[in-house]
């Protein structure tokens, strides 16, 4: 009886091991806090605008849906363009939803950011559509591959 009850609280505790790694490449990687998203040069909000979307390292003025895009967005219309800056994430979040059930599905990041110089600057969504069975959470290899060079993760030490 002892045996069976050191077996189920080895259970119960196991239970409560967070996922969190450090490998970027895995869903269940989580910035620490503390981490800024860098803007490395600057990005030009079109005019009757209020966002850019990043995919493959580049500005995309059409993004593939069944591919990883980013948008940075900010509160107003542009044109107006976004000086390179260091934001601070203040929360990141994973989630999915249903967009054609049961046929498509939307998996995305938001990622909280907040500057000290520039304002208006709203949450950046990471998302790419697929196929319900087959799709994943966005990982962070995959938004850096998005973001390019425009952007880049500085982690706390």
């Amino acid at each position: 009886m002892k045996a069976l009850y050191v077996m189920a609280m080895g259970l119960v505790l196991a239970g409560c091991q967070s996922m969190a790694t450090d490998d970027r490449s895995s869903i269940w990687f989580r910035v620490p806090p503390g981490t800024a998203l860098v803007l490395n040069r600057a990005l030009t909000i079109p005019a009757q605008r209020a966002h850019v979307m990043l995919q493959h390292g580049a500005v995309a003025t059409a993004a593939s849906e069944f591919e990883v895009a980013c948008r940075f967005e900010v509160r107003d219309l542009g044109p107006r363009v976004i000086q390179p800056d260091s934001f601070l994430i203040t929360a990141y979040s994973s989630q999915q939803e249903w967009e054609n059930y049961p046929h498509t599905k939307r998996f995305y990041k938001t990622l909280r950011l907040q500057s000290e110089q520039q304002s208006g600057i709203m949450p950046m969504v990471c998302e790419y559509y697929d196929w319900p069975l087959s799709g994943r959470p966005v990982t962070q290899v995959q938004i850096e591959e998005a973001l390019g060079e425009y952007f880049s993760f500085r982690f706390p030490e």
